[in-house]
């Protein structure tokens, strides 16, 4: 009589041991996706966090920027000329006019003489390697005017003299420079690419219809013909109109 028990006891604990393995995959399982939904934030695989506006592609444009301007308005002035000045932080002919021109330009947006308006382009993304550098190199510059406006030409000043060749600046590198040039700490700015979807979106497309490259200056609308390689011939001009 026990030996005919025995092949049941088997059978029972043998059950046992499968529904028990069942219940801890299926608890693993239940466990498995709650990790996984409070992994994942709800966002598309941002690690939880809200997206970036440059990874999410919203617009962000910088403070007292209206949205469609494709331009950071420097300084302004009632009665003097508008001077829009077209620049990509990659481009070696933007750095001679730098160091040309800027500091004219500086002082009489400084002095109140013109309504300088700056237009950092990412027209030589291409160009680095990693692709991307000129945008944001331009992203940079206008993270540390979203701070002040006044450091926009420590920023342009810094970033034309650290000009990298193609192979660009790391986002480190280049809020190290902002730092040192304005005392701002912009890195989270400069990480997240805060401002690159209106200078990619808003900026560029207005500077492709207006110039045929960089460095560019149009002087209340009028390109200014005369040679950028020239000191003081740009304040002249500016003078002259």
């Amino acid at each position: 009589m026990n030996r005919s028990r025995t092949p049941l006891i088997i059978g029972i604990i043998a059950g046992i041991a499968c529904l028990g393995l069942v219940l801890l995959i299926v608890l693993a399982l239940v466990i498995g996706g709650v990790l996984f939904a409070s992994e994942d934030g709800g966002n598309d695989g941002n690690d939880g966090r809200t997206p970036s506006p440059a990874a999410s592609g919203e617009l962000v444009a910088p403070p007292g920027v209206a949205e469609d301007e494709p331009y950071l308005e420097v300084s302004s002035a009632a009665d003097g000329p508008v001077v829009d000045v077209y620049v990509d932080f990659l481009c070696p002919h933007c750095a001679a006019f730098h160091e040309t021109h800027g500091e004219d330009l500086a002082q009489l947006a400084r002095d109140g003489e013109i309504t300088l308006r700056m237009h950092p382009r990412p027209m030589l993304d291409a160009n680095s390697t990693p692709a991307g550098y000129s945008g944001r190199a331009a992203n940079a510059a206008v993270c540390a005017y979203a701070e002040d406006p006044e450091q926009w030409f420590q920023a342009e000043a810094a970033l034309f003299e650290n000009q990298p060749g193609s192979e660009g600046l790391t986002d480190d590198e280049l809020a190290e420079v902002i730092s040192e040039a304005t005392g701002s700490d912009v890195s989270s700015c400069i990480a997240e690419g805060t401002y690159l979807p209106w200078i990619q979106d808003v900026v560029e497309p207005e500077a492709l219809e207006s110039t045929q490259g960089t460095p560019a200056v149009l002087i209340d609308g009028e390109q200014f013909a005369g040679d950028l390689e020239e000191p003081g011939a740009l304040e002249e001009a500016i003078a002259a109109g």
